[in-house]
């Protein structure tokens, strides 16, 4: 059982030393483009919800 468990740890370091990871500069340029998209999406969802809130209460007015 422990030779298992050493087996799948070294198994497992192999792997993580073919991956190849990205560079800072590219994490940190896709984050930012990740939190704009983010935040251009969340502005977009918002005005749709108030424009068509707007409009069905214009349609449907309360009394």
């Amino acid at each position: 059982m422990i030779g298992t468990i050493k087996q799948q740890a070294r198994d497992l370091k192999a792997e993580l030393d073919r991956v190849d990871w990205p560079s800072r500069d590219k994490v940190l340029s896709s984050t930012w483009i990740v939190v704009l998209i983010s935040v251009f999406v969340g502005i977009f969802l918002w005005a749709a919800d108030w424009v068509l809130a707007k409009g069905i209460g214009f349609l449907f007015p309360r009394q």
